[in-house]
């Protein structure tokens, strides 16, 4: 399942990707993208209930399903 994460501007996302793999998740992509002065989301990948698991680890993160955008119409 895809997952959109949205964490403080400046986070290791090295260190978050090995923190996510020990609940079985994995960023999908290292490129942020920001979202206003202080918060950033980057995509990751993991089981339906990497929100529990993340919440476990104690870091501040949103975890939100991710929807792919249909264009055509």
């Amino acid at each position: 399942m895809r997952w959109l994460l949205t964490v403080p501007v400046g986070t290791d996302l090295g260190d978050l990707a090995a923190r996510l793999s020990t609940v079985g998740g994995a960023l999908l992509a290292y490129d942020p993208v920001p979202l206003g002065d202080d918060e950033m989301a980057v995509e990751a990948e993991g089981p339906p209930d990497l929100p529990t698991r993340v919440a476990g680890l104690g870091l501040p993160i949103k975890v939100n399903p991710s929807s792919e955008f249909d264009l055509g119409g």
